[in-house]
């Protein structure tokens, strides 16, 4: 039917034919479906009724006065469909008229006149398919048209490849990293350009891969030079049809890697600066300390010398000697060990100890305004760590908590105990850290100071941030990259006036795998004798040492040096049953020396001496039976302990002038 509604659409009838013209209205006119209809008679009014209507579709006659239809579709430019009639069929004509883009042909025909609404239907539906069509054909080439210039042009390198790593198309970005062209890059494979790492890691990325997952992950590339850079890398399983490839992005991170090295050889040289401001003031604690020490021994010689003691005094004398002696060496450790002379390795912490002799060490160095108070439970158990580390924790937090109070009189209170988090007590702490369910040795350092802002609570994590002058300031930075390797917590509550309290919280775990430990001891040998080879760089450790090990029944021999005791064990070697090594000695120090020793004998009992710890020489004798160490200064006792059990799985050779090998 034939409607006034705009939305129905509009027919433009170009026929000169008046009956002819006649019957197609009449057609409409009984159609089920609603349309308009605009009839005109040349090709002239044509074409102002398409800029004045935009019809939906074209019924052009083919003859017409002023030219034929074939005309209108070559205007219509297809954006209209167009159908031409004739009165008289022919088959050149009908071809003709669909090369040049008419939507249909048809022959005019009383049947024909009467179908002409099923046929207009029948473009119209067609024609909306065609569009569709044609604008995802357009929305595809301009959707590759855009990939193209991104793959082409991006800054990143990109890549297409085969699944079995064969590269298909790259980019100029890739290809220039690489220093190749593109098209030298080809038909390459992944392979020549992986490091053996990286090409260790790729089966595993590639069955990831056609699984579905997408990657990211580092890896290093070989240039065409040579040399080798650092990529990151994001990658996917594409489709094209029935076939997978892997596309990837890569991003050449050198620069970056590099900053990172900046600053992390910046944030060691802070921490460090940190740690010697804190020895700096350490410094007068340890000062003080062995003045009481000195007195004590330089008294008890003095009385000695000057015989102003009594025979049966001597012993006694002796022992409180001996007893400063063994303080001072227990506080040079403990200098060893903050000053970083020891390897960071994690033991076993006794946190009461160690809270407890940092406490006494600080006491003579900060200010007599000040108090400290310790509140330490014997129940909290051990914690794995590194001793050095957790040392410089206790130390900032009490110096920073003795700084804040400054002048005024105040008092530090330590608190050492044991907490749990539950499940309902979820949580973050001062660094967003989440607070997992567990129990916790917490170390508590609350101050009577001047507290702190909203502004410096923000910052005093931030690495040379300090509240004092230029050239001070412990800081907080050192405190939060131990804390969170240790994955321990820390909780600050302050305000202006009023003070600080720093809670550290360290995991306590049920397990200590991984702890560095002794070296296995032998079965301890009963008899006394031997030959022991004291190696040592200075004369009076090696006079002393001699004497020492002359009055336990053993027979010394001396070397300044590892050369001269290298010269020394291969001409009497039948005849030494230990090897005592100091750890650092000129020309050849005690490790050179011992790995020296394992070439000509690898049963001989070496014992490293030195005054670090353990861990400076565990990761060399951790898995030789026959090695052990001994600390410095000597303990007689311990030392010929060690001697008798190192010396445990056979005779002395100079016994018995053989040992089993």
């Amino acid at each position: 039917m034939l409607t006034d509604i705009l939305t129905a659409p509009l027919i433009l009838v170009v026929e000169d034919d008046a009956n002819h013209a006649e019957l197609i209205q009449r057609s409409f006119e009984e159609a089920p479906a609603a349309y308009r209809l605009e009839i005109v008679g040349t090709i002239r009014d044509a074409r102002m009724a398409i800029g004045r209507y935009s019809p939906s579709l074209i019924l052009t006659d083919y003859r017409l006065p002023d030219g034929d239809g074939s005309e209108l579709v070559v205007m219509a430019a297809a954006e209209w469909p167009v159908i031409i009639m004739t009165s008289h069929g022919s088959e050149q004509v009908a071809v003709e008229a669909m090369k040049i883009g008419a939507q249909d042909y048809i022959v005019k025909s009383p049947e024909a006149f009467e179908a002409l609404p099923r046929t207009v239907s029948f473009a119209l539906r067609t024609w909306s398919l065609i569009l569709a069509r044609r604008h995802a054909d357009d929305a595809l080439a301009k959707a590759e048209k855009r990939y193209r210039a991104l793959f082409t042009r991006a800054g990143d390198g990109i890549f297409i490849m085969s699944t079995d790593c064969i590269l298909i198309e790259v980019n100029e970005a890739f290809a220039r990293m690489h220093g190749y062209s593109p098209l030298e890059m080809q038909r390459m494979n992944l392979q020549d350009l992986d490091t053996p790492e990286t090409s260790h890691c790729a089966p595993e990325r590639i069955r990831r891969l056609l699984a579905g997952e997408t990657l990211a992950f580092e890896v290093e590339h070989y240039h065409k030079d040579g040399r080798i850079f650092p990529l990151e890398v994001s990658a996917s399983l594409i489709t094209f049809g029935d076939e997978s490839f892997i596309q990837c992005f890569h991003r050449d991170i050198t620069e970056r890697k590099r900053a990172e090295d900046q600053r992390l050889h910046l944030e060691q040289q802070f921490h460090h600066a940190q740690k010697l401001e804190s020895l700096g003031v350490m410094a007068g604690g340890i000062a003080h300390d062995f003045n009481n020490i000195l007195t004590v021994i330089l008294g008890h010689c003095y009385m000695a010398r000057e015989d102003l003691i009594t025979e049966h005094e001597y012993k006694a004398a002796f022992q409180k000697v001996e007893s400063a002696s063994n303080r001072a060496a227990d506080l040079c450790r403990q200098m060893l060990t903050y000053a970083g002379k020891s390897p960071l390795v994690q033991t076993r912490v006794n946190l009461l100890s160690l809270v407890d002799e940092v406490a006494k060490m600080l006491h003579a160095a900060i200010k007599k305004n000040i108090s400290i108070t310790l509140d330490l439970k014997q129940d909290v158990p051990q914690i794995k760590g590194d001793s050095g580390q957790i040392q410089q924790i206790i130390m900032n937090l009490i110096i920073n908590a003795a700084e804040a109070i400054g002048d005024a009189n105040g008092t530090i209170k330590i608190l050492l105990t044991e907490a749990a988090f539950k499940a309902d007590q979820a949580e973050v702490d001062t660094f967003g850290t989440f607070i997992k369910v567990g129990r916790y040795a917490c170390l508590e350092v609350t101050d009577t100071g001047i507290g702190m802002d909203e502004e410096t609570q923000k910052r005093i994590f931030e690495p040379f941030y300090s509240t004092k002058f230029t050239g001070r300031g412990l800081g907080m930075s050192a405190i939060q990259g131990i804390i969170k390797s240790h994955e321990g917590l820390l909780l600050l509550t302050t305000s202006p006036g009023v003070g600080t309290t720093f809670k550290v919280l360290f995991p306590l775990s049920e397990t200590f795998d991984g702890f560095v430990t002794a070296p296995a001891t032998l079965i301890p040998f009963k008899k006394s004798g031997g030959t022991i080879l004291l190696v040592d760089d200075e004369q009076a450790l090696r006079n002393v040492g001699a004497a020492l090990l002359n009055s336990m029944g053993f027979r010394a021999l001396t070397a300044q040096d590892g050369r001269e005791a290298l010269e020394i064990f291969f001409e009497r070697g039948r005849e030494i049953d230990v090897v005592m090594l100091d750890l650092l000695m000129p020309l050849m120090g005690g490790i050179d020396t011992y790995h020296e020793l394992r070439k000509t004998d690898t049963n001989i009992p070496i014992l490293i001496c030195s005054g670090y710890e353990l861990e400076s020489v565990a990761h060399v004798i951790n898995n030789d039976q026959y090695a052990g160490f001994v600390p410095k200064p000597y303990k007689p006792d311990e030392l010929q302990n060690v001697i008798v059990k190192m010396m445990g799985y056979a005779l002395p050779r100079s016994l018995e002038n053989c040992r089993p090998r």
